[in-house]
């Protein structure tokens, strides 16, 4: 699955799952049981409470999506991020306003590690609200016979690997230049003042943007903060990723995605008191001088700075009227 969102709550059991409390509880599995497939009977079961799960967190049914886990199960995304399945399942429960992406699983494949517990190893693709190209990523899922039904008892996340253009950072080309952010909703007393410098490195390897945020004049202490980020190609993955650190000790990192005149960054960002929150940043270039910002966070991060949709504008050059 694909989204630190924790767009695992969308999904059937997130994506890729490893070794959970049950697994090394258990007995020790021969090297053919790793390699069989759970009797027809368990199989039928375990894609039946599959398809169960992923209903019930659609309809925001937390009390059956809880039932589908075992006491300590948990997820962890494809950053790194571990989060409890309750924290999932209550954040799937919440009002239907909030985002929910369309997700899409593949065909999935069963193994036996023990009579008891099967894993579960998966493809699944992730369609946010407002774009088109899914974000693709493997899950893997373990279930735990515990009273004769079958449960999850972890998940884990990771990408799917695609490649791109080494060129393709150059699509970015029209970032560069002053913009500054410019409120869309009625919440503009409350956000933020944004400004962003941009420009490209010496080497013309890396975009360089430099945002400084000023909280509102509402706030009861001013505070500013400046960011700086890098936007490059990076070979080790065949994709274009960033690099944040901000002044106030936060960091991030984020990978990129062009969905036809939209691009997506998807990542992680680590406050300064450790916190970690998943978040994906929508831009929409109009190919002049306008770019709407779109952010959706985790239901349950902690990091409410960020607007959830502003429009950012360019700043005419000097001496150009």
């Amino acid at each position: 699955m694909r989204a630190g969102l924790c767009l695992t709550a969308g999904f059937l059991a997130g994506w890729a799952p490893a070794w959970c409390p049950a697994l090394v509880a258990a007995e020790p599995a021969t090297a053919a049981a790793i390699r069989s497939e759970p009797p027809a009977a368990d199989a039928a079961a375990i894609r039946a409470a599959s398809a169960a799960y992923r209903d019930a967190l659609a309809k925001g049914d937390v009390a059956a999506s809880r039932r589908m886990w075992t006491a300590d199960g948990d997820v962890v995304d494809g950053w790194g991020n571990v989060l409890s399945a309750a924290a999932i399942v209550d954040a799937a429960g919440q009002p239907a306003g909030n985002v929910r992406p369309e997700v899409r699983v593949g065909e999935t494949r069963l193994r036996s590690i023990t009579p008891d517990v099967v894993l579960e190893d998966g493809a699944v693709d992730v369609v946010l609200p407002g774009t088109t190209m899914p974000l693709e990523g493997w899950f893997s899922a373990i279930w735990v016979k515990q009273g004769g039904e079958w449960k999850l008892a972890g998940i884990r996340e990771s990408e799917r690997p695609t490649t791109l253009r080494d060129d393709a950072l150059d699509d970015l080309e029209w970032m560069v230049g002053e913009w500054t952010l410019v409120a869309d909703d009625a919440a503009a007393d409350a956000m933020p003042t944004m400004e962003m410098s941009v420009h490209w490195d010496a080497g013309h390897m890396f975009l360089v943007r430099d945002v400084r945020m000023t909280s509102p004049a509402t706030a009861a202490e001013p505070v500013t903060i400046d960011v700086q980020q890098r936007i490059g190609w990076d070979p080790l993955v065949g994709r274009i990723r960033s690099w944040s650190f901000a002044t106030d000790g936060t960091r991030g990192e984020a990978t990129w995605f062009r969905d036809g005149t939209s691009w997506l960054a998807k990542g992680t960002t680590i406050l300064a008191d450790g916190t970690q929150a998943t978040t994906i940043h929508i831009y929409s270039h109009d190919g002049r001088d306008r770019c709407v910002w779109r952010t959706i966070r985790e239901p349950f991060a902690t990091d409410d700075r960020m607007p959830t949709r502003a429009t950012w504008v360019r700043k005419p050059k000097a001496g150009v009227k």
